[in-house]
């Protein structure tokens, strides 16, 4: 049925190819896959293929992290971003003074903290890059702190340079170390290397020549950081993925914790938002997150299954997924809710 279900969805030009999971703690993985890596293309996906997860990177490297540090009391979620980065706090008669000195971990992770949804950092001389914590402490807010809910790249890259100050290393060898070693997840990681880059699902046509972006990250702002950020970057086979939600459901490692429990429940800052702490709660049982380049993963935490989808639906332009990309993720995880 799941193989079925995406052949029709490559059929209606959904996606050139994709994997999918439905999975239970304790149990084999039900997985299907489909297609081949372009529509042109005659190189069949493999299940050991690596996908662009684009802002799957903030649940699963930039949450984890951050609830690994507040487990060990290196970090509270009520810190105020001034604490580590004194450069946020700005001028004392900025228009926002009084609101930079309120933004804290909490909020970042709720989406939360009046931070504008992006910014156009890959417009910048690619040389910029190394001042590229001064010019994100000099982005103006929009709102107070904890008033309005604003998906926002820029709360996540902030978080991003704090957990890179308090662990004293940058995020890729600190995914690797805390994350993807202990967990299992082989393959996962930022900047595949050169000779493995025929193993990735390439994403969109670049605008410089006709060819797509493939072992390169997709989005701009993380390509103009080098490829390693936050909120964006991570490249993992559909078994990575596999792994980790598995720890999840089993509650393995800091999975397991009273802390990790709190990032799972509702924010509840700003009224009627579906905010947890990095997650996104969809009701009173399930979490997920989604990212652009066309990958999800959303977890039952009652009855402890989890559903997993990767694709490469911005192939070959991202305004391809408004035909047929968002109605078939919706019709299969209905299916998967229902199920589950």
């Amino acid at each position: 049925m799941l193989h079925q279900f995406l052949q029709a969805s490559i059929e209606r030009r959904s996606f050139p190819c994709a994997a999918l999971a439905w999975l239970a703690a304790g149990q084999p993985a039900d997985i299907a896959i489909a297609g081949c890596h372009t529509y042109e293309s005659e190189r069949q996906l493999l299940e050991s293929d690596l996908f662009d997860l684009a802002s799957l990177t903030k649940v699963i490297v930039s949450t984890t992290l951050a609830a690994q540090l507040v487990q060990a009391r290196k970090l509270s979620l009520d810190d105020k971003v001034v604490d580590f980065l004194p450069e946020f706090q700005g001028g004392k008669n900025a228009p926002d003074a009084s609101w930079r000195t309120q933004l804290s971990i909490r909020h970042l992770l709720a989406h939360y903290g009046g931070l504008p949804a992006e910014f156009p950092f890959y417009q910048l001389p690619r040389s910029k890059n190394s001042t590229f914590r001064s010019i994100l402490c000099q982005v103006p807010l929009l709102s107070a702190p904890g008033t309005q809910e604003v998906y926002s790249d820029l709360g996540v890259l902030l978080l991003g340079e704090i957990l890179q100050l308090c662990l004293g290393s940058t995020l890729d060898i600190l995914a690797n170390q805390r994350i993807f070693v202990p967990l299992g997840m082989r393959t996962a990681g930022y900047n595949p290397a050169v000779q493995l880059r025929h193993n990735c699902v390439p994403t969109e046509l670049r605008l410089d020549i006709s060819v797509p972006w493939q072992g390169v990250v997709h989005d701009e702002t993380a390509r103009w950081l080098g490829g390693v950020a936050a909120h964006a970057g991570l490249f993992a086979s559909l078994n990575d993925l596999c792994q980790f939600a598995k720890a999840l459901l089993a509650g393995k490692e800091i999975f397991g914790t009273e802390v990790f429990a709190e990032f799972l429940q509702a924010a509840n800052l700003v009224p009627g938002s579906k905010r947890c702490l990095g997650w996104e709660c969809i009701d009173d049982r399930i979490i997920g997150h989604t990212g652009f380049t066309g990958t999800a993963i959303y977890c039952d935490l009652t009855t402890k299954k989890a559903i997993i989808l990767l694709s490469n639906a911005v192939h070959p332009k991202r305004d391809c997924k408004s035909i047929t990309f968002f109605e078939q993720r919706n019709k299969i995880v209905q299916l998967w809710r229902q199920k589950a």
